[in-house]
């Protein structure tokens, strides 16, 4: 997967969490965008050199 694509994603799910209007969405866009998160850190330890790009 394209690191650019889930560095979006994971920027739009932490703009989301932070104006959300309930605690539930808060709380649903926060761990999406964790999950982002861990997807781009298991990319980067799977290739090392795309550590250095991003």
């Amino acid at each position: 997967m394209d690191l650019n694509y889930l560095y979006e994603r994971q920027q739009v799910s932490l703009f989301r969490a932070e104006n959300a209007a309930c605690d539930h969405s808060r709380d649903t866009h926060a761990a999406l965008a964790a999950g982002y998160a861990a997807r781009i850190d298991e990319a980067k330890r799977r290739r090392p050199q795309l550590a250095l790009v991003a």
